[in-house]
Formats: C-alpha cells, sequence, structure tokens
C-alpha cells in the first residue's frame, strides 16, 4: 500500500510576488505548498478536482487555481494570509479525500489484478486437465 499523501508545509522561498499594477487579481499570487512525496497521475487529479470540488469550502475559495507539480500543490492566485485563514483547511479536507478515493481505487484495482489472475490460473488448470484427455491415436 502506497504512503498516504501528507501536507508538509509552504515553501516559503518559492512563494511569489504580487504584481499590485492595480489591475484584477495583481495582489494575488503563487503559494507552494510541500507534500510528503510525489503524487501519482491519479492521486494529481483527484487532487486537482477534490480541490474545484471540495467537501467543504469558504467563499474565499478559489477552484481552478491549483496545480500539481511532483510533491509539490501549488495556489496560484491566492496570497499566504488567505491560505493561513481558508485554504489551509480546505488543502487538509481535499488530501483527506484524496487519501481515501485513491485507497478505494487501488483496493479495486487490487481486486480486479486479483480476478484476473483466478481466471488465468483456472484457464491453466482446465487446459491441463483438457489436454490430458486429448488423444491422437
Amino acid at each position: 500500500m502506497a504512503m498516504k499523501l501528507d501536507i508538509v508545509g509552504v515553501i516559503e522561498d518559492e512563494v511569489g510576488t504580487p504584481r499590485n499594477d492595480g489591475t484584477a487579481g495583481s495582489a494575488l499570487y503563487k503559494v507552494p505548498i510541500r507534500l510528503n512525496r510525489g503524487a501519482d497521475p491519479t492521486e494529481a487529479q483527484l487532487i486537482k478536482e477534490t480541490w474545484d470540488h471540495p467537501p467543504s469550502f469558504t467563499t474565499m475559495h478559489r477552484p481552478g487555481i491549483l496545480r500539481v507539480d511532483g510533491d509539490t500543490i501549488v495556489l496560484d492566485g491566492t496570497t499566504v494570509d488567505e491560505v493561513a485563514d481558508y485554504h489551509a483547511k480546505t488543502l487538509r479536507l481535499v488530501i483527506d479525500r484524496v487519501n481515501q478515493l485513491a485507497d478505494e481505487q487501488r483496493s479495486q484495482e487490487a481486486a480486479e489484478q486479483k480476478r484476473i489472475e483466478e481466471q488465468q490460473r483456472a484457464h491453466s488448470q482446465h487446459v491441463s486437465e483438457a489436454v490430458k484427455k486429448i488423444d491422437f491415436e
């Protein structure tokens, strides 16, 4: 079983800088958040989808600002204060839900693999028994 994803913390030296040019959204910037390990492609997709439609969120939630890059989640279009006040709680719920969904998916895949292997074993056994009955004389 894969190690569960967990949030390590904000990558302080990679936090972006706001443009502050007076245009809409110019006070926002990227906030990278380190995970304990790289997310596999399925987990990365689940993180993005779950962020866009989280189990719980505030009116400050911004779907579409999250991307996953290896062991980093980037919220691109927020501030560290918003992360502290709003997004951290939502992101915790997202990671918990993704871990649950990924575990369920891995269990389903393992059950399917076991079913396939059992089918192959049964077929091999049938072939072995049937071959013994074949008489070419």
